[in-house]
């Protein structure tokens, strides 16, 4: 069963009828307390009341024709917020903000993910009074509310430090509620949940859009001013019909707020890119070190400072751009390294209070689509210089500082600080900086006289190291060929002053400025084709990232290699087409081939290729190989076989052979090979296909299982895979049980915990079914997992295996996902099986959804750079043929159409 629930659906009378029932019950109608009252309060600051707050379900306005139609709303404190983003580590998290932006979804969500505890606000609030809000306010008047509130809130909040979620609903967010999570904000994230009027609305099924709109330009100061991250809920173009299971546990769902606009075929995965989304903010924002390496295992780069890699970039996208069409932003970041986001439009006019309400969501909207449909670290960029009324002025201290905190608020991996602004103003951003890291940017007007030579450059890095920048990024306009050697000479000056040192990013701009920006080592900025008609009218970069990689293999920087699917049978691989199209995305001159072998020795061939750059290992060399292995990854390791291996050039100890040695910064150079290093991607693969098709409701939780059909290297990648995910109880069925007890025993005997899971409880155990007629072991859960790991073809004449799973294995009530590894036939049994029981909540994925996903980490592995996914996963479904010729082509022609923004 699905954890998504259908909202009830509330009538514009009996909301209308509720707002005149809280005018009238409004201090304004009654006799206020004297002072020496009981009720009396001092006077405190001025805060939005019930009659201006716009939230649906709580607090009403007073009819909208009677309030202005644009206006900033009042400052809820007088007092600055001294934001805190540094967190304890397990500390309680806060979701907060008005009713329709998925806070409870996020809430369940990050529950069952993370192991904490839900505390819902309303409902402690019943458990404690005995009462709901409703009825507590109908049988009490308000001053006697709103003190009982309180005292709930303040011990809810005292009770819930570590190892919950709380989902605080606008009922919470009186003054005092206010005042309590301010104070609450020091020492723990407090989330501000926001989302667009038009999916608010849909979900409350009241008031127009407009209306919405309007009560999130009144509240959102006053959420703001009591939150210090923000997440926006980029709306799921699903529907919930499925009800959630009530049993208390994570598996409950207070209510699923969903943009009801639209219906999905499979609305179990409604929510699936809205959780990858929210898990890795969360992670990321909390400086949860162990679930972000583990939302970042997909990709190996990602494991990787990007300051620590050779020749990176980042491709600069103007917010104003995004605001003015609808860009195509999976396509802009395509290979790169950074998605810059460029804040180059000024701030509404606004009071001293704040930054423009409606302003501030386009900004957090943009960061989120952003988020949405890219893999690689956001550079907040908030420009100084912005054109107004035509004329370019600098952005006064106050705007700029109210920008870059707003950016800070969305947690980005990166913040940059204008070095123009005085000190004041910096420190405040670098103390409330958080998790992200700042980049302190100089982008001189014009050249000095001597330009890179001048000290005011050197100055400048020695000011941002003192402040606490992490990098530094300097540029000038070139107005000669040699600025170009000049910059150079300034990066290596900077390598001669005392450690630590910090990364230095600096070029020229303009069109004379391309030369440095191709040998620039670090997140060297580059614009995307289809916005270089805007280059010149935006300030953007130059030059393309392709430009930039053609001219390093030009200029002999690096040098073309090639690489290999290395097997005994790879004349059907896909994957040459694959990489091969990748590489001429990226303006890289290598070739990837086939080469086949009947035995082992047909590696020398390549390792005696001074240009071999690596190879994919393909059946039945992923063990036969390892002997040959100088080292290996620990995943490949524990796995006991590889699929990738890499030429080593220059020999370390081999105990120093780590994710952050030479073999994995120095790409793309030729010469004598001197060992190899064994990788897997295959559990990769794997385990984004499971990320892919599990639904919300059947998150990996403790009691979680999977099955693995089948007993090779496949099905041992498979395992690894699950217990990567958390699985801990694994179960194996192959023909050959003795084959299956081999891999049981295999990691049975290892001392591998799920990430994040250190007890010797949560210690994974895989246990082996005998026969295909044995029921499902009574003492646990039938499985979400399943990945089936043997041919579906033909083999030495003997006839294709034809494999289901037997009806009793599938008795999961939430389904779950299965994964067939096979791709030279498609629409096998399995895959016909499960997808006839979508309607249960079963998803089915094949080999041409998992070859891509492993393929992405292998293009990082082999090249240091992004793969272009969306194109691997193009080529690969363009360029299958089923080998019995039974896959429907119409059927092909839809997977392709629907290839944008697949989560991973």
């Amino acid at each position: 069963m699905s954890i998504l629930v259908k909202p009830p659906k509330r009538k514009l009378s009996d909301l209308d009828s509720h707002v005149e029932q809280r005018r009238l019950s409004h201090p304004q109608f009654s006799h206020p307390p004297h002072p020496g009252d009981p009720a009396y309060e001092a006077p405190r600051p001025r805060v939005l009341s019930q009659t201006e707050h716009p939230e649906a379900s709580h607090w009403f306005t007073p009819p909208l024709r009677e309030l202005p139609s644009s206006r900033q709303s009042p400052a809820a404190f007088d007092s600055p917020f001294q934001t805190q983003r540094k967190f304890p580590p397990n500390a309680s998290i806060v979701l907060t903000g008005i009713r329709g932006t998925g806070k409870s979804s996020l809430a369940v969500i990050l529950a069952a993910t993370s192991g904490r505890h839900l505390i819902d606000a309303d409902r402690y609030f019943l458990q404690v009074t005995g009462r709901s809000r409703a009825s507590y306010k109908k049988e009490f008047d308000l001053v006697e509310y709103r003190l009982q509130e309180a005292r709930v809130m303040e011990s809810m909040l005292a009770e819930h430090q570590e190892g919950c979620v709380i989902a605080c609903g606008p009922g919470s967010m009186e003054r005092s509620g206010q005042t309590l999570l301010r104070e609450y904000a020091k020492n723990h994230p407090v989330i501000y949940i926001i989302r667009d009027p038009e999916s608010i609305q849909s979900y409350l099924k009241a008031w127009n859009t407009d209306k919405v709109r309007r009560f999130q330009e009144l509240s959102g100061p006053i959420y703001r001013a009591c939150s210090n991250l923000e997440f926006f809920n980029v709306s799921e173009k699903g529907i919930a019909d499925h009800a959630a299971p009530k049993d208390g546990g994570h598996d409950s769902q207070p209510e699923v707020e969903l943009d009801q606009r639209f219906q999905s075929t499979t609305p179990f995965l409604t929510l699936k890119r809205l959780q990858r989304d929210f898990l890795c903010f969360v992670a990321f924002a909390t400086g949860d070190a162990t679930d972000l390496s583990s939302h970042n295992s997909s990709f190996p780069l990602s494991m990787q400072p990007v300051e620590s890699r050779t020749f990176t970039y980042s491709v600069t996208v103007p917010i104003s751009s995004m605001f003015e069409r609808d860009l195509d932003i999976e396509e802009l970041e395509s290979t790169a390294d950074a998605f810059e986001l460029k804040l180059d439009v000024p701030e509404p006019p606004s009071s001293h209070l704040g930054l423009d309400s409606n302003f501030a969501d386009r900004i957090s909207q943009a960061v989120a689509n952003t988020r949405r449909n890219t893999v690689v670290p956001l550079i907040f960029h908030v420009d100084s210089n912005v054109a107004g009324l035509g004329v370019e002025h600098r952005r006064p201290d106050t705007e700029y500082l109210k920008l870059v905190q707003h950016g800070l608020r969305l947690a980005p991996e990166f913040v940059t600080v204008d070095m123009s602004y005085d000190d004041t103003v910096l420190s405040q951003v670098i103390a409330s900086k958080g998790s992200s890291q700042v980049i302190g940017h100089f982008a001189a007007a014009r050249a000095p006289a001597r330009g890179w030579d001048d000290a005011m450059y050197a100055d400048i890095y020695e000011r941002a190291k003192r402040l606490g920048c992490d990098m530094v990024r300097l540029t000038q306009p070139a107005t000669a060929i040699d600025d170009n050697f000049a910059v150079q000479r300034f990066r290596d000056h900077i390598k001669t002053l005392p450690a630590p040192q910090l990364p230095v990013i600096a070029y020229n701009s303009g069109p004379l400025g391309r030369l440095s920006c191709c040998f620039n080592p670090i997140l060297t900025p580059v614009i995307h084709p289809s916005l270089s008609p805007e280059a010149q009218t935006k300030g953007l970069p130059c030059i393309t990232l392709r430009e930039a990689q053609e001219a390093l293999y030009s200029s002999f920087t690096l040098d073309p290699l090639q690489f290999f699917v290395f097997g005994g049978n790879v004349t059907y691989s896909l994957s040459p087409a694959m990489h091969n199209a990748a590489y001429k995305r990226c303006g890289m001159p290598h070739e990837y081939k086939y080469h086949q072998s009947s035995s082992l020795r047909g590696l020398n061939e390549l390792v005696e290729n001074p240009n071999f750059g690596g190879t994919s290992v393909s059946l039945p060399y992923k063990t036969e190989s390892i002997p040959l292995l100088h080292s290996m990854s620990p995943h490949a390791r524990a796995i006991g076989a590889v699929n990738t291996l890499i030429p080593i050039r220059r020999l370390e100890d081999k105990a120093l052979v780590s994710e952050n040695s030479s073999l994995y910064m120095e790409k793309s150079r030729a010469g004598p090979i001197k060992a190899l290093y064994g990788d897997n991607t295959d559990w990769i693969g794997i385990g984004n296909c499971f990320r892919r098709g599990l639904s919300p409701a059947n998150a990996i939780r403790p009691s979680s299982t999977g099955l693995v059909i089948g007993a090779g290297g496949m099905a041992r990648a498979a395992v690894y895979t699950m217990i990567h995910l958390g699985v801990q109880h694994i179960f194996v069925f192959n023909r050959t049980t003795a084959n299956a007890d081999k891999l049981a025993y295999h990691y049975n005997r290892q001392n591998l915990y799920s990430p994040g899971r250190d007890s010797p409880a949560a210690r994974p155990q895989i246990h082996v079914i005998q026969s295909l007629q044995d029921s499902w072991p009574t003492n646990y859960k039938q499985p979400t997992v399943v990945c089936s790991c043997i041919p579906t073809h033909s083999i030495g004449g003997q006839p294709a295996p034809n494999f289901e799973m037997p009806a009793q294995w599938l008795e999961s009530p939430t389904g779950g996902v299965v994964v067939e590894l096979a791709y030279k036939t498609l629409n096998t049994p399995l895959i016909r099986q499960i997808r006839g029981l979508s309607h249960r909540g079963w998803v089915a994925m094949d080999g041409l959804d998992v070859l891509p996903e492993q393929g992405f980490a292998q293009f990082e592995l082999f090249t240091g750079r992004r793969a272009p996914r969306r194109l691997m996963r193009t080529v690969v479904l363009k360029e299958f043929e089923d080998e019995e010729g039974q896959y429907d082509r119409q059927e092909m022609q839809s997977r392709l159409e629907n290839l944008d923004g697949q989560p991973t």
